[in-house]
């Protein structure tokens, strides 16, 4: 791979007002010329100009009052940048690795001091890390990848026909959530807007790390590992993965159409006022996949009060830990997922061969007596016209374990059922539109 070896820093900025935009847009521009002597300047998407600072200086006193702007400053080498959109503030500073080296203390001082005063989230990273897992574009990845390299990568179609890299496998793939950066990476500062969405003391309790520590009572920083730029260390790269599994980040957000096709170590249910997580570990007491885990730890989080419940518990799961809706009176276990098949190349067949066994090969206790007694329904949401293309036969092919029932269809659904050994499920095919029924009766 070819390698840039430059560091890659980005803050983003929450509830600006104008005297708060003032001091940060001075904080940048004062930034910025320690680091490097800009060459050229390119203001509000305009081509580039040789650098001016009275221009510099002009166009950003303006900007204070606007409600959007962007600025862009470069010496051939290192560049930087500064973007307001509808009040939210985004900086950006990539640097070489001898610039970074010269001032890494000043540079991780002036991350903390701005995360403090208004910073929503921050990273630090190589960049050569963040372009080969953030990269999606065949034409783009062959400017620091080989060939061959790229054809054994995960692919998958956009809606526009487009065959692109699937960078939600990668651990360092930024997905965005309810407006929210969600990602994993060498240096990550979380603010407390992150709690409605992940409660920071899971954040803080993350295992494995370099280092964890709160730099003010609103701020939390995560060091994965030493050096940014031995990203591709592959102790490093397991460190990586790990944290974005323990946060649960390819459950809560993913944009491939099909999700990651991997088990979870944490889980979370969300309420108005409350959120609640599980989280998986081993013997050990480290994090583990869902099915391995002999350990739980149940926390319940009170946003309204600032409050958290925690509960840890050794033994095995039930059948309700994956069927969590149930209908006592029609004696019926569910859950549900929704997919998009046009996204995978496939058509989805390896995506609904994972969730077909992931829900059928579950080991369940005998005396569970519903799971015995009970229909065990999984719900695939599927768009309208997938319906009609369930590759039944296909699955019925790569699964010779398994035993089939008859493919049938009605007019809004598609069904068969699943046995293996004592294990039995129930699949049904919906339109993704019926999912706010599911939703209404499951009480959200």
């Amino acid at each position: 791979m070819k390698k840039e070896e430059k560091l890659f820093l980005t803050i983003q900025y929450q509830e600006i007002d104008q005297h708060t935009l003032r001091r940060l847009i001075q904080d940048w521009l004062i930034f910025v010329r320690i680091l490097f002597e800009p060459r050229w300047l390119a203001l509000d998407q305009a081509n580039q100009q040789s650098f001016s600072l009275a221009d510099c200086v002009a166009f950003l006193k303006h900007a204070e009052t606007l409600d959007s702007f962007s600025i862009y400053v470069g010496d051939g080498a290192n560049e930087a940048s500064l973007r307001l959109v509808k009040g939210h503030l985004l900086e950006k500073h990539l640097v070489t690795k001898a610039v970074f080296a010269e001032n890494q203390k000043m540079i991780l001082d002036y991350t903390e001091v701005q995360m403090k005063m208004k910073g929503l989230f921050a990273s630090l990273r190589s960049y050569d890390e963040f372009l080969f897992h953030n990269v999606e574009k065949m034409a783009e990845r062959r400017c620091f990848q080989e060939e061959a390299a790229i054809s054994q990568l995960p692919k998958l179609r956009r809606p526009n026909g487009e065959v692109v890299v699937d960078c939600n496998q990668f651990a360092g793939y930024d997905i965005f959530y309810k407006g929210l950066t969600l990602t994993s990476c060498w240096r990550m500062y979380f603010s407390r807007f992150y709690r409605n969405v992940i409660p920071l003391a899971v954040i803080e309790e993350v295992q494995q790390v370099e280092q964890s520590h709160w730099i003010s009572p609103q701020v939390l920083m995560i060091e994965l590992y030493q050096d940014p730029f031995n990203w591709d260390n592959t102790s490093n790269r397991g460190y990586q993965r790990l944290f974005r599994d323990q946060l649960g980040i390819d459950q809560l957000a993913w944009n491939n159409g099909i999700g990651i096709l991997r088990e979870p170590f944490i889980e979370y249910a969300y309420s108005e006022r409350m959120i609640q997580t599980v989280q998986y570990q081993n013997d050990r007491l480290q994090p583990a996949e869902k099915k391995k885990a002999t350990h739980f730890v149940t926390r319940r989080f009170d946003l309204v009060n600032d409050q958290q419940q925690v509960k840890r518990v050794r033994g095995t799961l039930n059948a309700q830990a994956y069927f969590p809706w149930v209908d006592e009176q029609r004696m019926k276990m569910m859950n549900y997922i929704v997919i998009d098949p046009s996204y995978a190349l496939d058509g989805g067949v390896a995506a609904y061969e994972y969730y077909l066994r992931n829900f059928l090969e579950i080991e369940v206790d005998l005396r569970d007596g519903r799971y015995q007694e009970y229909l065990v329904i999984l719900n695939i949401y599927v768009p309208e016209e997938y319906l009609a293309q369930i590759p039944y036969r296909q699955l019925k092919e790569k699964m010779t374990d398994v035993k089939f029932s008859r493919f049938k269809k009605k007019k809004e659904q598609a069904f068969f059922d699943l046995k293996k050994d004592a294990n039995h499920l129930r699949v049904n095919f919906l339109q993704v539109s019926a999912l706010p029924q599911l939703e209404e009766l499951s009480g959200g």
